[in-house]
């Protein structure tokens, strides 16, 4: 029979310590100590799998060990408290791991029945599934978007691939060409219908073309939104834009319009209505690239209507204006109504907080500048060098920063890939497609995982091309922000592509930048 213990009691025995009473002779002996072996601190297992460990156990005390395995839920949300189920009573777990997939607290607690002293050890069980671990590929074919999926059973080498597995699992694709993947650990999807505390927090997919957007379960594949569900009214114009996080909230700009959704209380996982710019509601249209920084409360959005800068609040309607630094070094372009178009803008650090964009003027189509941004909204700083028509960048696209690593940004022009230096203004070839083959997106991505995870981890520059109906992305190591000669590895399939993604039971929601 199952036994249910409250969570709260783990607390206070763990500081238990086994004692003698005091009885006025001052004799003291060695306090018992219970080691074990054997047993690691994390597993990762996929639902419905068998577990078996086998520890070794003594203690320095005799007496008759007896054994008691245990299983409950983490409790991320810190909206209730977690009971935990008795899984066995054997030194030896050999166990069914029929938990959904999320993380698990597995507890084993010695007790020697001579003493009565009693020791607890714990592991976290990853409980995943067969979509919960691969590199996720968003791509277009036919103008309909949807997802491949190359599984990773040993290391981030992929061995084997599924096809298609959004339409597979949900019977529909995409309309529309496929843009972007945001993955989120925490997102607040309903559970059944209703707010449950103890299901709220889902593994959850968001995929983003020009025209729709979904957000599956990962564990599942299954559809919680599609685009119209993801807000309270059903928007008359499906265009997403972009989608992201800061430490509050969560923010989706669709048909350049501002939504976001609050991490704080029960939610829906449903956005706001569309965020005013002034109480005017002076027209506004939000490009897709921004600056979304996950450990701050700034994120940032460029008004193509206006030529501005916005900041964001979850807790307000409005946009909010930025301010023009003016302690030396002072900006070098307003962020206000300083007409030009944005061609790029993405996320470089961010701690400091740091953007790097790419602008063309309005008035002189020919004047491109490169500029490096501090996104303070009271002090908006924005330093530029002009590019020359010379400069491989002028011409460039599909740019993709170096985030947190060396300072680069690279881009393609044609079938060539280029990195330039942002420090020196040094442009390098890198990589040249084979003939037929067109970019499609350039994309940098690095993980470095845990101990348990190290055959997962990685750091690659990822150039996506397509030839015809076919695509192949190339995963690039680097070394000093140098592509190596030959990529890692090439994901093959269907379509074009326009995104990449890993995703794992460890990876979370700042695991990745939302920047394109």
């Amino acid at each position: 029979m199952k036994t249910l213990y409250k969570i709260a009691l783990f607390i206070a025995v763990f500081s238990v310590w086994s004692c003698k009473k005091d009885r006025g002779n001052y004799e003291y002996t060695d306090k018992e100590v219970i080691s074990v072996k054997g047993m690691e601190s994390t597993y990762n297992i996929l639902a419905g799998l068998n577990i078996t460990i086998d520890p070794e156990v003594s203690s320095n005390k005799e007496g008759e060990l007896e054994y008691l395995w245990g299983i409950y839920e983490t409790n991320i949300g810190g909206s209730y408290v977690p009971v935990m189920d008795t899984v066995s009573r054997t030194k030896k777990l050999d166990y069914v791991v029929n938990r959904t997939v999320k993380d698990w607290f597995l507890v084993l607690r010695v007790t020697n029945k001579n003493t009565g002293y009693a020791k607890y050890f714990n592991s976290t069980i990853k409980v995943g599934s067969e979509f919960s671990r691969g590199w996720y590929v968003i791509k277009t074919e036919a103008n309909k978007t949807d997802l491949d999926l190359f599984l990773t059973p040993k290391n981030i080498t992929p061995i084997s691939k599924r096809e298609n597995v959004f339409s597979v699992m949900n019977g529909k694709k995409l309309d529309g060409n496929a843009m972007i993947l945001k993955f989120f650990h925490d997102y607040k999807a309903l559970k059944d219908g209703v707010y449950s505390p103890a299901g709220t927090l889902t593994r959850s997919l968001f995929l983003l073309s020009d025209k729709e957007a979904s957000v599956v379960d990962i564990s599942t594949m299954k559809e919680i939104h599609d685009v119209n569900g993801l807000f309270f009214e059903p928007p008359a114009v499906k265009s997403p834009g972009c989608i992201g996080n800061d430490i509050l909230a969560y923010y989706m700009v669709n048909n350049g319009q501002l939504h976001s959704i609050t991490f704080n209380g029960p939610t829906s996982g449903i956005f706001g209505g569309r965020k005013l710019r002034g109480s005017d509601d002076l027209p506004y249209n939000l490009s897709k690239y921004h600056l979304m920084f996950q450990t701050s409360t700034t994120p940032i959005f460029f008004d193509e209507t206006s030529s501005s800068f916005f900041s964001a609040s979850d807790r307000s309607i409005y946009l909010t204006a930025v301010t023009d630094a003016t302690t030396p070094p002072p900006t070098q372009l307003s962020a206000n109504n300083n007409n030009k178009k944005l061609l790029y803008m993405g996320v470089k650090t961010p701690a400091p907080s740091t953007g790097v964009a790419i602008f063309q003027d309005k008035t002189t189509p020919t004047l491109k500048t490169l500029a490096t941004i501090t996104p303070n909204p009271a002090a908006f700083k924005i330093i530029i060098e002009t590019l020359n028509p010379t400069d491989k960048i002028y011409n460039g696209s599909n740019f993709a920063l170096l985030y947190m690593d060396e300072n680069l940004i690279y881009f393609s022009v044609g079938n060539e890939i280029w990195s330039r230096n942002l420090s020196n203004k040094f442009e390098q070839l890198q990589f040249t497609v084979p003939v037929g083959e067109t970019v499609t997106f350039i994309r940098h991505r690095k993980y470095a995982g845990t101990t348990t995870e190290a055959p997962y981890s990685y750091n690659y520059v990822m150039v996506g091309t397509k030839s015809g109906d076919s695509y192949k992305i190339r995963m690039f190591t680097k070394a000093a922000g140098n592509l190596a000669a030959t990529p890692a590895f090439i994901l093959e399939g269907k379509g074009s592509p326009a995104d990449a993604m890993y995703i794992s039971p460890s990876i979370v929601t700042n695991s990745y930048p939302s920047t394109y």
